[in-house]
């Protein structure tokens, strides 16, 4: 009889070991497949990053307000404030063959100045959101301003310093900040929505 109760011992033992077998050769299969589809997907699609260039860019009506020439209404202060009106082409290009995206809520565009590009001159439009086909480049044209109503943009003294030497000297240099939220459609299925900066 104490054989007996042995052996129902060692098949229960024997028996807990091959569930944690079976379940570690179901997790090794899942990830195996899980590898194979994302490689078959990817040499399939061949996914290539999208570019965002400003093709084109104008400024107008840029002047810098020095301290105190204006009356201190603003919740900027007293300080010296800046107006302009940035008139900028921004190309996006789609080189995909396969993937097509669906920009949901638009495109929207910041001007930055100064080292760091810490100050934001001016917001643009924000252009309503279209689709854009694949192996295509759309040229999208963004109006931004430097000044809301009724106020214009407050500057530190310094950077006031730096942009009239920059319009004396005839050029300016910015950084322009695209953000926008993307789905990528592969055969007729979205993505989930993908912010980008």
């Amino acid at each position: 009889m104490p054989t007996r109760r042995r052996g129902i011992a060692e098949g229960g033992h024997a028996t807990r070991a091959a569930v944690v077998r079976c379940i570690v050769a179901a997790i090794l299969a899942a990830i195996v497949v899980a590898g194979l589809v994302a490689l078959v997907f990817w040499l399939v699609v061949r996914p290539k990053p999208i570019e965002y260039t400003i093709t084109s860019a104008a400024v107008r009506h840029l002047n810098v307000t020095p301290r105190g020439r204006r009356p201190c209404r603003c919740p900027g202060g007293c300080g010296p404030t800046v107006n302009a009106t940035f008139y900028l082409a921004l190309a996006i290009d789609n080189p995909n063959r396969r993937v097509s995206m669906r920009y949901e809520n638009g495109v929207a565009l910041r001007v930055l100045y100064g080292e760091g590009s810490e100050l934001e001159l001016a917001a643009g439009d924000v252009v309503p959101g279209f689709h854009q086909p694949h192996r295509n480049e759309t040229t999208l044209p963004v109006r931004a301003v430097a000044r809301s109503a009724p106020c214009p943009v407050p500057v530190p003294d310094l950077v006031a310093w730096e942009l009239e030497h920059d319009l004396a000297a005839g050029e300016l240099s910015v950084d322009v900040e695209v953000t926008t939220g993307v789905r990528f459609i592969v055969g007729g299925v979205a993505s989930s929505d993908h912010h980008a900066s």
